[in-house]
């Protein structure tokens, strides 16, 4: 885990992820034991998925699954949510501004859980998570989410246009 770690790049929420995911997995498969790159493939944000015997990283992404659920059904039932975890906080604004509210909340709280965990399983499974949340803010683009938006607000309007 120590070379793995230290052979790593960076991450910063606001950059260009410096590796991608399965770069990152290669890197993980060659150089952790197997028990321990199993319990790397377990974990995913965006699946909200963690099977693994990290507590608080499980408890985590537990927390967001259920919390983002909560806002999911209150939308649905035209009520406020009431999120367990998550701050009200985060879900003012537009979808957008939700969306990376949400990302740097997730963040931070991945840092609170990497704190003094050098060279760790934690770490490393803490660098993929957050590798994730790097990928997907990157992978947002202002033009294609307004021609999606424009797509379910005016569908007609859209196939007149073509």
């Amino acid at each position: 885990m120590v070379y793995l770690m230290t052979s790593l790049p960076s991450l910063s929420l606001g950059e260009a992820p410096p590796i991608t995911i399965d770069e990152f997995n290669d890197d993980a498969k060659r150089q952790l034991s197997s028990r321990h790159f199993k319990a790397l493939q377990s974990v995913d944000i965006q699946k909200l998925d963690a099977k693994v015997g990290v507590k608080s990283i499980s408890s985590l992404l537990n927390s967001i699954k259920e919390d983002l659920s909560e806002v999911r059904t209150a939308k649905a039932q035209n009520r406020q949510p009431k999120p367990e975890r998550m701050p009200n906080s985060l879900l003012r604004g537009n979808p957008m501004e939700r969306e990376m509210n949400i990302l740097q909340w997730q963040w931070e709280e991945l840092q609170d859980i990497e704190a003094g965990k050098t060279f760790t399983l934690t770490e490393v499974l803490v660098y993929k998570l957050k590798l994730q949340l790097v990928e997907r803010l990157y992978s947002f683009d202002e033009i294609k989410g307004a021609e999606v938006l424009a797509s379910v607000v005016n569908p007609g309007k859209n196939k007149e246009g073509k």
